[in-house]
């Protein structure tokens, strides 16, 4: 049974093949470049992905994974956008929102009366602000 890259070189032999089945047939003698062709390219597009991923490899483990912020505000939707949730560093329920320190956290959920802490996270409970 041919294996997947078997079937891909036939298919790409028979799509490129310059002289055609039928004068293959006749006992011309001619025979098709296309094979070779083919598995000369896919060896050339499997040492290129080679590289690549190599080069990918390398930059990851010279550059560390940014930190992630401790704390994020959602802002809404609209010209305002206010402020809608508070949610902690690793708490990716909203979308639209920035890092934040501890402290403009706290103001916001004590000053700004529609904002609410994300209920999956809790940043309000980490925060201490449940008991006052």
């Amino acid at each position: 049974m041919p294996t997947g890259r078997q079937v891909l070189i036939r298919k790409v032999t028979r799509a490129l093949d310059p002289v055609g089945p039928a004068i293959r047939r006749r006992g011309t003698g001619v025979q098709p470049l296309a094979p070779r062709r083919t598995e000369l390219t896919l060896a050339r597009v499997d040492e290129r992905i080679t590289a690549v991923r190599a080069a990918d490899a390398e930059k990851a483990r010279r550059r560390p994974a940014p930190q992630p912020p401790q704390w994020w505000i959602e802002y809404g939707i609209g010209v305002r956008r206010t402020p809608e949730r508070v949610h902690t560093g690793d708490c990716r329920m909203g979308s639209r929102g920035r890092p934040a320190t501890a402290q403009s956290v706290r103001e916001i959920l004590l000053t700004v009366p529609d904002v609410v802490a994300c209920p999956l996270c809790r940043p309000d409970s980490e925060l201490g602000l449940l008991e006052t």
